[in-house]
């Protein structure tokens, strides 16, 4: 497992987005794109938390509803949804979000150690807390999600 890259020294730039009741950030060095309104292709059984598949370009993108892999109830798929399209290696992988809300810059002083559980979520699908004004962000951990995504 590798750490996050960092910016400017010790500043990363989060991508936020919400899943469930969750704010959930990313090290945006991950996230290739993030698209809406892309129709998801269902595939037959696959593991409950895998909505499909997406064409994107060319190549074809599996998409994990967070929601679901998370433990809360599955997200329909409206206009307002968006899949953040992380790229891990030589593979991405289409992540389904109720939205995507900004980009922060966080100082790594400021960034804490997960809870072992976060809002019923186990915590090692999380490497940091970081403390907003009026919220907490939970920094995705990418290399636990998506290595749990292949077992």
């Amino acid at each position: 497992m590798h750490t996050p890259p960092a910016f400017n020294g010790n500043i990363r730039k989060l991508a936020l987005f919400e899943s469930g009741d969750l704010l959930c950030g990313l090290d945006i060095t991950y996230v290739q794109e993030i698209n809406k309104n892309i129709a998801v292709t269902v595939v037959h059984r696959a593991p409950q938390y895998v909505c499909g598949v997406i064409n994107l370009r060319g190549e074809i993108v599996t998409v994990i509803d967070l929601r679901t892999k998370f433990g809360f109830a599955p997200l329909s798929q409206d206009e307002e949804t968006q899949i953040v399209v992380v790229r891990q290696g030589d593979e991405s992988i289409g992540l389904l979000v109720d939205s995507v809300s900004d980009v922060v810059l966080a100082d790594e002083k400021d960034i804490e150690p997960p809870p072992s559980n976060l809002a019923g979520v186990t915590g090692h699908f999380f490497n940091g807390i970081y403390k907003l004004e009026h919220s907490l962000v939970a920094i995705l951990n990418i290399d636990e999600l998506l290595i749990r995504e292949h077992e």
